[in-house]
């Protein structure tokens, strides 16, 4: 699924109930550091301009990642 949140609070509830060690990928060029859901979660402020790539309900845990990467 593909998000674009306009604030942190966005991204938290995007990120409800997705497990808070799950890896994050972060794209080259984004100017968030996270490594897990938990990093993203703590984060005080979203950037605009941001995407998340999160994976289906079905497909959370464990291979799965959230991709946080530049809107196109």
């Amino acid at each position: 699924m593909r998000h674009t949140p306009e604030d942190i609070e966005s991204v938290r509830a995007c990120l409800h109930g997705y497990p808070s060690d799950m890896k994050v990928e972060v794209k080259p060029g984004v100017p968030v550091v996270a490594k897990t859901v938990a990093d993203l979660r703590s984060l005080s402020t979203w950037p605009p301009g941001l995407v998340l790539n999160f994976p289906q309900p079905g497909d959370r845990y464990p291979a799965s990642v959230v991709v946080v990467e530049l809107a196109s």
